[in-house]
């Protein structure tokens, strides 16, 4: 079963995405912010998750999106594939984690 963590200061949110991927039989992890994030991160665990989605704005809008990373990867914030403008549909949320875990 892969993890996925969610960090998100929206509760509604996280719960709406988090009740998409356990639908769909992901372990699912939550943090509100990011202090909670890298504690539950802490170290070796890192490679616990499969994927982390991150709350965040999309570079040059003012939209509000999930970005999508992989635990040790170098980030790259200049790829939009890397994420979900919200409003998102629980498919197009299930694709999208679908296609970087």
């Amino acid at each position: 079963m892969k993890t996925v963590m969610i960090v998100d200061d929206e509760i509604d949110v996280i719960e709406k995405v988090k009740s998409f991927l356990e639908d769909e039989d992901y372990k699912v992890v939550t943090a509100t912010n990011s202090r909670k994030a890298l504690e539950l991160i802490d170290g070796d665990k890192e490679d616990d998750f499969g994927l982390i989605l991150i709350d965040t704005s999309i570079p040059s809008s003012e939209k509000s999106s999930l970005f999508s990373m992989k635990p040790k990867s170098k980030i790259k914030m200049d790829n939009m594939d890397d994420f979900l403008q919200k409003p998102f549909t629980k498919e197009q949320l299930l694709e999208f984690v679908k296609k970087r875990i």
